[in-house]
């Protein structure tokens, strides 16, 4: 099968979830190209992979106007939207109103409904009338977005509210890291330093965890206020990252909740720790807690004094490793990209079907 990937911007974190969809078309040894209208780069984790050979960025306002990316869309058997956005779906949609080509849409994450206040007709009203020139396109979109026929989504909380195939983050299995045999435990947290992802919440946490001698490493730049402790080592490609977790002793996720993306949303970088077999640590939400599936620590409230505990409760190795080793089994019985291919090929012959 010959695929052509439409992704919004080669350089934002959208496309490391196209590089999780393309390795299962790789997989299945499909021909896959990725098209993306903005970008002077390929994102950093995965610049330096095969992946990145196989990207371009094709510019065109009008894309039914771009020979190129109409001799792409016409050689397709399906075209694959990553994420409903602008520069990806609706991109996708006029390519198919100009070849017939099939399209399948690929859900990871609630950004759509996350520019779109669903649940605030006052809010949706005022946007409305006040950015009625970039709102309704975007409301237009999700509404098309909701009838589309042929959808894969990342998670159950996303399969519950668009439908289609659950298609998880497909990642190789790297292999378990270093055995668990640290009394004073490395705690790693891999991504960037945005506020939904909860740092700050951690840093705190692992100020209160200085008796069990913990230390924290941040794939991010170093803040003025870094402590001793502390460790910040900059954006890292993602097998930088992968070698961080395996060399670490506790992985954690401290998302907020109540905020529209970590509701919604399942990273990567979770399916990363368990393969590595960490001991892993997650604010109690529902993308998280279906990964882990129990093989891993669930905090109930945002503060600092549970994650700490629950921080503690894991300074001995040996629950260390009985409980990464949960994980890692369960990752590999899910998230390897030999588990999630059948779902992936199902979709997409469906999808291909589809006239």
């Amino acid at each position: 099968m010959r695929v052509l990937f439409l992704t919004i911007n080669l350089e934002s974190n959208s496309t490391g979830r196209t590089y999780a969809l393309w390795l299962l078309a790789e997989a299945e040894g499909w021909d896959s190209k990725v098209v993306a209208p903005r970008g002077e780069f390929v994102w950093g984790p995965v610049s330096s992979t095969h992946f990145a050979s196989k990207c371009v960025v094709l510019r065109d306002e009008v894309p039914e106007d771009d020979m190129e990316l109409l001799r792409l869309a016409r050689e397709a058997d399906l075209m694959i939207a990553v994420k409903p956005l602008p520069g990806a779906y609706d991109r996708a949609q006029r390519l198919q109103r100009a070849t017939g080509t099939p399209l399948l849409l690929d859900i990871d994450d609630p950004s759509l409904e996350g520019q779109i206040p669903l649940r605030n007709p006052a809010k949706f009203a005022a946007k409305a009338v006040l950015r009625a020139r970039t709102f309704l396109p975007l409301v237009a979109l999700y509404r098309a977005a909701r009838r589309e026929a042929n959808v894969t989504v990342s998670n159950p909380v996303l399969q519950s509210r668009w439908g289609g195939a659950i298609v998880p983050h497909a990642r190789p299995d790297t292999g378990a890291g270093v055995a668990h045999t640290r009394s004073n435990p490395v705690v790693v947290f891999v991504g960037t330093n945005l506020a939904h992802k909860g740092v700050p919440l951690l840093r705190r946490a692992l100020e209160q965890c200085q008796e069990v001698g913990a230390t924290l490493v941040v794939t991010d730049k170093e803040p003025a206020d870094a402590k001793p402790w502390e460790s910040w080592v900059g954006r890292t490609t993602l097998d930088e990252g992968i070698e961080l977790v395996k060399e670490s002793d506790i992985v954690v996720l401290p998302s907020t909740p109540g905020l529209v993306f970590p509701e919604a949303q399942l990273p990567a970088k979770l399916i990363d720790a368990m393969i590595a077999s960490r001991a892993v640590i997650v604010s109690d939400l529902a993308p998280l807690t279906w990964a882990l599936d129990g093989s891993g620590v669930v905090v109930n409230d945002q503060s600092a004094a549970s994650l700490a505990r629950a921080i503690r409760s894991l300074s001995d190795p040996r629950v260390r490793q009985e409980l990464g080793d949960r994980a890692r089994a369960r990752a590999l019985s899910r998230f390897t990209i030999e588990r999630v291919r059948p779902a992936f090929r199902e979709a997409c012959v469906v999808a291909a079907a589809t006239s």
